[in-house]
């Protein structure tokens, strides 16, 4: 299989580039970019072809696996097409601008036999699996989920334009609104949420958030741009907590550790480094192989907690 990558962005060159170099069924790697740096060009591993412009790639590219990092505007234009000449996609969160787009798009991927796959990969980090053992080992389960996810972003960034679907809303609500799936593979049966800073132009850079999950779930969390940076989730049940160190963008070199406190007994449990979106991309190739949409329900299932999520924000002071 081959990979067709389309636009060259910081998160493209640190992240996808060196997960797809290893995956042995990923044989070459075509990248879409109109300013592409030789140098940086020059230190992609299995380098195939480079192209100036996504549609003429699409067209001659044979049937492969696309992954789609451009500015949000422009992923429900280029997944489309993509679909429509028959290529598997991947495409960076927030993956479409809404519901009604997000359910067309998945139809038209299943009506194909196509994987269509939002890569919020953070969930496949086995600090999860290591959660689901601690919490077999206490009897006990999460009941209750604090999470504080405010990444630095610097004013030049397109995620401060409104023009480009830039915003809080939707660079960490895919974070905000995942989170109890990845935990319960729930989707929220309620979200109530509190813009707390916009811009001049009304668009969202801060907000909090309450979701209700079936049985009396809850994920509570803050997220945005203007606090200083913070990445961690603390998980709540009868008995415990478990304190997780940088559980959305875990670096692939970093041992995440777990902090577990139950009773008067407090221990930290280690996982290894593993590398989420290895992780995560190795699965989508391995769903291709099989001819399943194993990754259509949760991007659904995301797509109509963001929507949620946006209209809440939209009622929402100041």
């Amino acid at each position: 299989m081959d990979l067709l990558l389309i636009g060259l962005s910081r998160f493209a060159q640190r992240r996808v580039l060196p997960a797809a170099a290893s995956i042995h069924d990923i044989n070459k790697v075509d990248i879409v970019s109109s300013c592409a740096d030789p140098v940086v060009l020059g230190r992609v591993p299995k380098l195939g072809t480079v192209y100036d412009d996504w549609n003429q790639a699409l067209a001659a590219a044979g049937p492969s696996l696309v992954y789609v990092s451009l500015v949000n505007s422009l992923h429900a234009t280029v997944v489309h097409r993509a679909l429509q000449h028959g290529h598997h996609v991947v495409v960076d969160k927030p993956g479409l601008p809404d519901q009604h787009t997000a359910e067309h798009l998945v139809s038209l991927a299943r009506e194909s036999s196509l994987v269509l796959a939002e890569a919020t990969c953070y969930s496949f980090h086995p600090l999860f699996s290591a959660v689901e053992s601690i919490l077999a080992d206490l009897d006990a389960e999460i009941t209750n989920a604090l999470a504080v996810f405010t990444p630095p972003v610097p004013p030049d960034d397109w995620r401060w334009d409104r023009a480009r679907d830039g915003g809080a809303i939707a660079d960490t609500g895919p974070y905000a609104v995942s989170l109890g799936r990845a935990l319960w593979g729930l989707a929220p049966e309620c979200i109530d949420v509190v813009v707390n800073s916009r811009t001049a132009d009304k668009l969202e850079t801060s907000f909090s958030m309450l979701a209700g999950y079936p049985g009396g779930r809850a994920v509570v969390g803050q997220f945005g741009f203007t606090a200083v940076y913070q990445n961690r989730v603390r998980l709540m049940g009868k008995g415990f907590t478990i304190d997780v160190e940088r559980p959305f963008s875990a670096p692939p070199d970093m041992a995440v550790n777990l902090h577990v406190r139950t009773g008067d007994q407090v221990f930290v449990h280690t996982v290894e480094p593993a590398d989420s979106m290895q992780l995560f991309l190795s699965a989508v190739v391995a769903a291709v192989k099989r001819g399943t949409s194993d990754f259509s329900r949760p991007l659904l299932c995301d797509a109509r907690a963001l929507a949620r999520l946006r209209r809440g924000a939209s009622l929402s002071a100041p």
